[in-house]
């Protein structure tokens, strides 16, 4: 009753989770589209917060590395004691270190400058003495911002002055004290090529830009450092900025806080209609996958669930059915009585005291398991065995009297072919009650009249053996 209630309810539940997500889903699609209608701001809004998420974690694992760096005790050690090492052996370790940096994790560039020496040393070997006070400004502004790191745009000299996303940290020993500045570079292509395919996809123009405006990445070169975006709203606090700027046009802004810059994302002539049916597209596939998800997940849970409840019902030593799963069984039949083939079957096992005190309790165990395996063989395609106590046996099956002749018979053969490893043979005595024979009586009196009929069983058994059955 229990587990055909825990069933219906668990599908309930399910039918009532997934109707109120696609109806929730519905209702969201419906306020979007109608929402998208009347106002564009939440439509750019949302295009913007996609880009920024690709372009934030595009741009973690360089900053995970740099930190990395800053804070590897080989790098700190090396920097503490350069002074006491031959110049030719300094840059031969920071050489190979930087080098395996750029080629194990693909970078374009990975450097290392010590505030102690001034060596600039790249993945080549050594650059040059560093110029905080002229072509290397960027070196003394970022030492004091005090900032653990930073991002800074610049051509790389060793690749035709490529332009290149720096990634800065600060390199620190002990009690703070500046040791240098180490980083990996990205040239800017792998940003391009990424603001590129957005472009494309959405039709709007994506740039980076300083807080004085100044563009540091872009898909077109000629703008990178060269060009300001004038009367834009700049705000850090984290918001998607909707601004309109005529005929078509509008523009959001974001502050990434890991670079320190602004994501500026103008949108310019596509059609409304259009721009809806991609994120409504994206929302479907979503909402699809979500779904998906949950039906696996309940497709578990309710697997899960069915085979701890199955296990709540096998006895452990025999997998049978166990005594709480015979009696939600009978108490389900005292509400349905049985009637046509049903058959009641009492089974127990012979001699097992004996055993038990002769053999040790392994042997008698070895009794137990094999009963219920010769009884699980032959009635178990008909009807459920149980295992109701320690040598207790008990068999709810449907089966003409014809076919009952022919299990019983086929019990008999299993029984005298049986052989345990601990006790040579196997002896069960059996009752049986069919609803045909008994038409008009109720479960419990069948279970009577197969108790009867499995006792005079027995005692026979242990006549016609010549035992006292009181010792066995």
């Amino acid at each position: 009753m229990d587990s055909m209630n825990r069933t219906r309810i668990t599908r309930l539940a399910f039918v009532i989770v997934v109707v109120s997500f696609l109806l929730s889903t519905f209702v969201s699609l419906l306020s979007l589209h109608l929402m998208s209608r009347r106002n564009q701001q939440e439509l750019s809004r949302l295009l913007a917060a996609r880009i920024y998420d690709m372009i934030a974690s595009e741009l973690s694992e360089p900053i995970i590395v740099a930190r990395t760096m800053a804070n590897d005790s080989f790098m700190i050690e090396m920097l503490r004691n350069e002074k006491r090492l031959p110049e030719s052996e300094a840059v031969r370790s920071f050489r190979d270190y930087l080098a395996g940096i750029r080629v194990g994790l693909d970078y374009e560039a990975a450097f290392v400058i010590s505030e102690q020496t001034g060596r600039y040393y790249y993945y080549t070997g050594l650059n040059r003495l560093i110029d905080p006070e002229g072509e290397d400004p960027w070196y003394k502004s970022f030492v004091e911002s005090g900032q653990e790191y930073a991002f800074d745009v610049d051509n790389d000299e060793l690749i035709r002055d490529a332009w290149t996303i720096f990634v800065n940290a600060r390199i620190e020993g002990s009690g703070g004290t500046l040791l240098g500045v180490c980083g990996v570079g990205i040239h800017m292509v792998r940003s391009q090529a990424l603001f590129q395919s957005l472009e494309r996809e959405y039709a709007v123009r994506i740039s980076l830009i300083d807080p004085e405006g100044l563009i540091l990445v872009d898909t077109d070169e000629s703008r990178i450092r060269n060009e300001r975006l004038e009367g834009l709203p700049l705000r850090q606090n984290g918001e998607y900025v909707y601004q309109r700027l005529g005929q078509g046009r509008s523009v959001v802004t974001r502050y990434v806080d890991k670079l320190g810059w602004y994501l500026v994302v103008e949108s310019g002539g596509r059609g409304e209609a259009e721009e809806l049916l991609n994120v409504l597209l994206i929302n479907v596939v979503l909402c699809g996958a979500v779904l998906i998800i949950m039906v696996l997940a309940v497709r578990i849970i309710a697997m899960r669930t069915l085979a701890l409840s199955e296990a709540s019902f096998r006895d452990q030593a025999t997998q049978l059915y166990n005594r709480r799963a015979f009696e939600e069984e009978k108490a389900r039949l005292v509400l349905e009585p049985p009637t046509g083939d049903f058959v009641y079957v009492t089974a127990d096992v012979n001699g097992l005291k004996t055993a038990n005190d002769t053999l040790g309790h392994a042997a008698g165990d070895e009794l137990i398991r094999g009963a219920a395996d010769c009884l699980r063989a032959v009635f178990g395609r008909y009807g459920k065995v149980y295992r109701i106590g320690g040598d207790e046996f008990a068999v709810m099956l449907r089966v003409t009297p014809e076919k009952l002749e022919t299990l019983q018979a086929e019990l008999r053969r299993r029984v005298a072919a049986w052989k345990g490893e601990r006790v040579g043979k196997l002896s069960i005595s059996c009752g049986y009650a069919a609803s045909r024979e008994f038409p008009s009586e109720t479960l419990a009196e069948l279970s009577r009249i197969s108790d009867e009929r499995m006792y005079e069983a027995k005692a026979e058994h242990y006549r016609q053996a010549g035992i006292d059955r009181r010792r066995t």
